[in-house]
């Protein structure tokens, strides 16, 4: 874990966790043992606080802020755990199209590859459609029944898919304004920025729409551009919660 990062509401940081770790580690290692085995209250841990950063000056609309989740790091030690593992399998899990918070990939290779279709369309007086779309307040629109499902589908077992149950679900949360925390209450849908886990969640979640667009493209119902260059053509860009759409016009 990254130090110099905000405490959650226990007011513990990783660096306490890490400099005292010989001291704490065998409480923490039966916790895990606790959670592995299904005995282990993580509600209990489960809680955060929500804090709004505004994204531009003078921001006066909830549009204009950026909910972050403060988690204890108690609990995030659970997910980032588990973030740890996925990541051994979440390049054979998530197509090529995403280019974000996967190991191995970076986020500007989608820009570059965007850069060089507009410059092989140019080159070649082709045409198409070109289509960019900028998901609102995407982390908080995540249905949990979808997520479940998404998973089952790429595979993993029911065993993993009650861990993240666990993670996401029963989970406490208030919002402070001006310095002043709110009531706690139960969020029923969405992930949370600010828990590791989340970035690779939210990819599995967007990758069922790059899994609709191939499956249209086998039935012949749109065509990618580029065909000469990309196998199939290039149909869909991702980064993160920026998606960008490409269609030859039929």
């Amino acid at each position: 874990m990254e130090h110099n990062k905000v405490s959650g509401p226990d007011g513990f940081p990783a660096e306490f966790y890490q400099v005292f770790w010989e001291f704490i580690k065998g409480d923490l290692m039966a916790l895990f043992h606790d959670f592995h085995s299904g005995n282990l209250p993580l509600f209990n841990l489960n809680f955060g606080i929500i804090t709004l950063l505004p994204k531009c000056q003078e921001a006066v609309k909830i549009e204009q802020y950026r909910p972050i989740c403060l988690l204890n790091v108690s609990f995030k030690i659970f997910t980032k755990v588990a973030t740890n593992r996925i990541n051994k399998v979440a390049q054979k899990v998530t197509r090529p199209s995403q280019t974000s918070f996967l190991p191995g990939r970076l986020i500007l290779e989608g820009a570059t590859v965007l850069h060089e279709t507009l410059h092989e369309m140019h080159r070649k007086k082709l045409s198409g459609v070109i289509f960019k779309v900028d998901f609102e307040k995407p982390y908080d629109k995540v249905k949990w029944s979808f997520l479940q499902q998404t998973l089952r589908m790429k595979g993993f077992s029911p065993l993993w898919c009650r861990w993240v149950q666990h993670f996401i679900s029963r989970c406490s949360v208030a919002v402070k304004v001006n310095s002043e925390i709110g009531r706690y209450f139960q969020t029923k849908k969405g992930l949370r920025q600010g828990d590791p886990l989340s970035p690779i969640l939210f990819n599995l979640v967007v990758d069922m729409l790059a899994i609709f667009i191939a499956r249209a493209k086998a039935d012949e119902q749109l065509q990618g551009l580029i065909p000469h260059l990309i196998d199939d053509g290039l149909s869909i860009l991702q980064y993160a919660d920026d998606t960008i759409l490409f269609f030859k016009m039929i």
